[in-house]
């Protein structure tokens, strides 16, 4: 199991989307796009992000095991202001909502595919 000063380190620089791992591009990727949903909702997320923004993010998501989440993220455009979809920012909402309640599956995906491919993600300098 990782050291969790390492995985926070990892975390961190992937918030400020400077790893250039396959591992580190994933998970900025991912909490791009998780941040926006979390924060300002599913309309938020497909307003803001580019197309690419939303796709790499759920290629982040299945590249961390998680497959329910990226077909969920490939939905988001569904709720953008102009879609003409008046229910999807509520379904989706609830729906993201059901699959991240908090950080915790993250958190746990992303240790789990740090400890199995650490190789994946720029070292941490001491």
């Amino acid at each position: 199991m990782a050291d969790r000063d390492v995985l926070r380190d990892v975390w961190n620089r992937a918030c400020e989307d400077e790893g250039t791992g396959v591992g580190d591009r994933h998970l900025s990727a991912l909490l791009l796009v998780d941040g926006m949903v979390q924060n300002g909702g599913p309309n938020h997320a497909a307003d803001s992000c580019e197309p690419g923004q939303i796709a790499a993010a759920a290629a982040a998501a299945r590249y961390f095991g998680m497959g329910d989440l990226a077909a969920l993220i490939e939905e988001l455009p569904t709720a953008a202001s102009d879609s003409g979809d008046e229910n999807a920012e509520d379904r989706l909402s609830a729906a993201y909502h059901r699959l991240m309640p908090d950080g915790e599956r993250l958190d746990a995906a992303f240790a789990a595919r740090y400890d199995a491919a650490p190789e994946d993600f720029d070292p941490v300098e001491s």
